[in-house]
């Protein structure tokens, strides 16, 4: 990792660990405005490892809730002031570009890590629409049928919910048949479930940018 970046990342987690916003917010607007870091940087090496920090705390319980909530907010923030940047940096989008959706199961609240990749998407020159957080069965059915996608990107933190992710996949398999749209799977409970991958019955696994791009080009 470059020595700016490792610098500025820990100066983040100290000011996310203080709960200090307005100092996280500042260093974040800072790099990218100086540009001295790339969105595909900062989310790759500041912001992920935090959202994965955070999310762990649901297992660990490390800090109190309330500490987990108001550190979140502060990566929220970061990343909705990065948006500019990823339309600055997104290529111009032409004939036969590809499109996505991105959402989170029913019952899944962490949404963070799931913008994050439809901003990728975007850098990657997808139409991509974050559809949200808790997104009911049937309303992740209804933004397929109407938007008709390439790429169904399903988000899944908590590994309780596996079951209910192999059931939607199956379902929407079924309809999906001889589509051109594919699924792929990412999320703290799939990189941290022993076996995950070998039980979930899906077209692609997504952990990074590099993961995305890949997809992508197999996609062409």
């Amino acid at each position: 990792m470059d020595k700016s970046i490792e610098q500025l990342k820990q100066k983040f987690h100290e000011a996310l660990k203080n709960l200090d916003k307005p100092s996280a917010i500042n260093l974040i607007i800072e790099a990218l405005d100086g540009g001295r870091i790339t969105i595909i940087n900062l989310y790759t090496e500041i912001l992920g490892p935090s959202l994965g920090a955070i999310s762990s705390n649901d297992f660990n319980q490390e800090i109190s809730i309330w500490e987990e909530h108001i550190q979140s907010g502060i990566v929220r923030t970061a990343l909705e002031i990065s948006y500019p940047h990823v339309l600055a940096q997104r290529p111009q989008s032409g004939k036969g570009t590809l499109s996505a959706i991105v959402f989170c199961l029913e019952e899944e609240y962490h949404e963070l890590g799931a913008r994050m990749t439809t901003d990728f998407l975007t850098l990657l020159g997808f139409d991509a629409h974050f559809i949200g957080a808790n997104t009911p069965k049937k309303e992740a059915l209804d933004s397929i049928e109407k938007l008709n996608p390439n790429l169904i990107c399903i988000s899944v933190t908590n590994y309780f919910h596996l079951t209910r992710l192999k059931d939607l996949i199956a379902l929407m398999k079924s309809d999906l048949k001889n589509s051109h749209t594919k699924i792929v799977v990412g999320g703290y409970a799939i990189d941290h479930t022993p076996h995950a991958k070998d039980e979930i019955e899906t077209d692609f696994f997504a952990h990074s940018f590099d993961d995305l791009k890949a997809i992508k080009e197999a996609l062409s």
